[in-house]
């Protein structure tokens, strides 16, 4: 049985030796939770496009195919719509302007070291640059189509302005821009004024700020750097070293993503942990103090967990833990904050939920009904006590210490139950 969903999006590796083919279909497979599908030839290809109509986001293309010995493969798959990187046995002026005039992601040169590494991370690019917009601040039209163009390729989101005032109350409504490119020359407001206003606002860890000066001895380029630009770039410029800047800021911003996800999240079971709970659980009770929102706080905790721990050991502990936690966070959504206090207890505060009581009582039940597998053939129940509140008290630690209070009812009053502060 298939591990993909039959809906899923898929890769298309094209290339006509079974043994290269192989290589760059693992290695894909490898960096991407995705189904990738190789074809020998062109022909080939074509079926499985027909078989998976609109389900192929990017494919890896050989520029010569025994059945298309003139690019004819990059053409058919780039008329479907799919992100294309070309595989290239050499790399000469004549075959890198064949390449150049199409509108592929990137071309990899099969000989060159590291060439699958380059592959891999190319559709790693492609595939993350679909959720990323970039915004292009250039007053000249034919120069901004340009680099839209370019960035078209590469898949990115494009927004387009021609003035820095237009630029930042778009940035501002937007509040999903990943990176800005801007020129120095602009109407009203230059790029170096620019960039100053946007990192008022955006610091490095939001927005990237690309900034396109008219020469290398221009002293703009300075200025750009420090008004807090990440990058300068000077006309004129290769096509690649544009995208690979770009790729650049965009890889860096993935990059503090991960670390910060990585400082919030639990180790475990992959929930917020105590300190994010407590630094965004502040946040929102303050909005809750402000009458923006109504908070619910609830404390849960698993019943007799040390007797599970004693009698099946550490590790079903912690698949008892896990199998909660993903219970829990299926009965909220991503605004509320599902987070796991330590040991087998958890945290939520939940946003405007109307029926705090009849939530937390469904997740109970779901979890009672639950099995925990041991093995192929045996399984164990567990149950879990709740305290909740909707009180809003003068601090959340009150809130907290609340919940906590009614959980502590719970385990007293025989345990498996909500009780409402």
């Amino acid at each position: 049985m298939s591990q993909f969903d039959p809906n899923s999006k898929r890769i298309l590796i094209v290339d006509d030796s079974p043994t290269v083919g192989m290589v760059v279909k693992n290695a894909v497979s490898n960096v991407v939770n995705l189904p990738v599908d190789l074809a020998l030839s062109l022909n080939a290809a074509q079926l499985l496009i027909a078989e998976h109509p609109n389900k192929y986001q990017v494919a890896v293309a050989d520029l010569n195919l025994p059945d298309a010995k003139d690019g004819e493969a990059v053409d058919m798959v780039l008329s479907c719509g799919i992100a294309t990187i070309v595989l290239t046995g050499s790399l000469d002026s004549d075959t890198h302007e064949r390449i150049s005039a199409k509108p592929i992601v990137d071309y990899v040169t099969k000989q060159s070291p590291g060439s699958i590494a380059i592959v891999q991370k190319s559709v790693l690019h492609t595939l993350r640059n679909m959720q990323c917009k970039v915004i292009i601040i250039e007053q000249n039209p034919a120069y901004r189509s340009y680099l839209k163009k370019i960035l078209l390729t590469q898949k990115l989101e494009v927004v387009e302005v021609e003035s820095a005032e237009i630029a930042l109350h778009t940035i501002d409504r937007m509040n999903d821009i990943s990176v800005a490119i801007t020129a120095y020359e602009l109407p009203g407001m230059d790029g170096i004024e620019l960039c100053m206003k946007m990192r008022t606002n955006y610091p490095s860890t939001k927005l990237a700020i690309l900034g396109i000066t008219n020469s290398s001895n221009d002293f703009s380029g300075v200025r750009f750097f420090k008004a807090g630009a990440d990058d300068i770039i000077h006309k004129p410029f290769l096509v690649e070293e544009l995208v690979s800047r770009v790729n650049t800021r965009l890889d860096y911003l993935d990059s503090l993503r991960i670390i910060q996800e990585q400082a919030n999240r639990d180790y475990l079971t992959k929930l917020y942990n105590r300190r994010y709970l407590f630094e965004m659980g502040n946040v929102l009770f303050s909005n809750a103090k402000r009458s923006n929102i109504k908070i619910m706080i609830a404390m849960l905790d698993i019943d007799f967990f040390k007797r599970i721990n004693d009698t099946y050991g550490h590790d079903v502990g912690d698949m008892a833990i896990v199998a909660v936690a993903k219970a829990i966070s299926k009965g909220f959504r991503t605004s509320d904050i599902v987070a796991r206090m330590g040991g087998e207890e958890f945290c939520i505060i939940a946003i405007n939920n109307a029926a705090p009581v009849e939530t937390m009582e469904r997740i109970r039940q779901y979890i009672e009904a639950m099995p925990i597998p041991l093995n192929d053939t045996e399984s164990i129940n567990l149950t879990i006590s709740i305290g909740v509140t909707t009180t809003l008290f003068d601090t959340m630690d009150e809130m907290i210490n609340h919940a906590d209070q009614a959980l502590y009812t719970a385990k007293q009053s025989g345990r498996n139950q909500v009780v409402l502060s």
